[in-house]
């Protein structure tokens, strides 16, 4: 009954500019709600929950597009360079699902190595009725591995994000990298390459397992500057630097300008202790100048 009044106030809301009385409604609501909640944007819509640890919880509180400014960005590379697009750590498909509905005859690939984010954008891709997302449940390393992975968010402080263990607690999961994929042609890619890469700490080592992508195609990667980069690779600093160099990356922000790696990673070791992240930025081998 509860859901069934909110789905109403929901749609009431949403397209409105000032939501401050829903915000109240929410937060009285949130208490009470058990059944999941349709976001519809003018093209695509969204299962959410107001629970804590869901992810889909920020689109459910805000009635707004989760990173909107990235999906805008990457749907434009999209066009300009008939790119593919990799979601790596897709959760519950914010990325994959709009970026599906915009470019229906592009085939979408989605790698969660949850068996519960998979099962989570499953059913969005159902409620939109895509066909063109591929998605696949397994880990995103340098290298083909296995790894315990964790799928309780009670044991994490973070909102509604999947980790892999390093206290043996979890299932052991398959973790592949892109370049292995992409020779065994489980993925097929265009000259360039777009990937969003969010998989909790872990980013840089799906880096490093592509480095032949990197070498053979124009790639632009969106990538997330956050400490927990820091405190699973030891001297992260120094070897991400050495990376970029290697694989003639250049660093930029998300309005494409150059941004010095260096400084933004002692920015980064400065965050307040309730800082986890720097932001967003982009790494490429193309020169947007």
């Amino acid at each position: 009954m509860f859901s069934f009044f909110f789905q109403k106030i929901v749609n009431n809301f949403q397209f409105k500019k000032n939501i401050k009385y829903y915000y109240i409604l929410f937060s009285i609501f949130k208490l009470f709600i058990k059944e999941k909640i349709i976001i519809s944007f003018k093209k695509y819509k969204f299962y959410t929950s107001p629970n804590k640890k869901d992810l889909s919880r920020w689109i459910l509180k805000n009635l707004k597009q989760w990173d909107e400014k990235n999906i805008k960005i990457i749907i434009k590379f999209i066009k300009k360079y008939n790119a593919s697009f990799i979601d790596c750590g897709c959760n519950f498909g914010a990325y994959s699902i709009p970026i599906a509905k915009k470019f229906k005859n592009k085939k979408i690939y989605a790698f969660d190595a949850s068996e519960k984010a998979i099962k989570e954008i499953k059913k969005n891709i159902a409620l939109n009725n895509i066909k063109n997302i591929q998605y696949f449940n397994f880990g995103i390393g340098q290298k083909n591995d296995k790894k315990v992975f964790n799928q309780n968010l009670e044991d994490f402080s973070n909102t509604g994000s999947y980790r892999f263990s390093n206290k043996k607690i979890g299932k052991k999961i398959d973790i592949f990298s892109l370049d292995y994929l992409l020779k065994k042609k489980i993925i097929k890619l265009n000259s360039t390459v777009i990937l969003k890469i969010d998989i909790e700490g872990y980013d840089f080592l799906a880096l490093q397992g592509m480095t032949k992508i990197i070498k053979n195609h124009n790639v632009i990667i969106f990538f997330e500057l956050s400490k927990i980069l820091i405190r699973n690779t030891k001297n992260f600093k120094i070897k991400f630097i050495n990376f970029l160099k290697k694989q003639n990356l250049k660093f930029y922000d998300l309005n494409l300008k150059d941004r010095n790696i260096i400084l933004e990673l002692k920015k980064l070791e400065n965050l307040k202790k309730n800082q986890e992240t720097l932001g967003d930025f982009i790494l490429s081998n193309i020169n947007f100048k």
